[in-house]
């Protein structure tokens, strides 16, 4: 037997790229401005309005129920604030377009400012919505 140690295991030989071609550089560059025109594409047309959804009619009847309701908003343990209802304020408005009359629920100060007769832009119910 023999008291020398073992041999230590053999390096790994390095494996050595080729530089890149100027073909390769361009397909990169290529598909990140392509991806980058996506992106900027989907940025833009988010912000902009919803189209389909949106109905404009004549407001044909003014309805409200009274329901007096105490409404609390709070954070945590902090009550954020109170706001006092007097009840269900509704606009029948009839859009010619879909041959229909829609009970569209507003606050109290777009209920106040409409009068019967007034053109009211609201969103399609949640139900229809395309």
């Amino acid at each position: 037997m023999s008291d020398s140690p073992p041999p230590p295991p053999e390096k790994p030989t390095r494996v050595i790229i080729e530089d890149h071609t100027w073909r390769n550089t361009f397909i990169a560059v290529s598909v990140g401005i392509v991806v980058m025109i996506f992106l900027g594409y989907g940025v833009l047309h988010m912000g902009s309005p919803v189209t389909g959804n949106k109905l404009t009619g004549v407001i044909t009847e003014k309805v409200f129920t009274p329901q007096p309701e105490r409404q609390i908003s709070f954070t945590g343990r902090k009550i954020e604030g109170v706001k006092e209802i007097a009840g269900e304020y509704v606009l029948k408005v009839r859009v010619e377009a879909q041959k229909r009359t829609y009970e569209v629920p507003v606050e109290q100060y777009v209920y106040d400012s409409k009068k019967v007769g007034d053109s009211l832009t609201f969103i399609r119910p949640q139900s229809e919505q395309k």
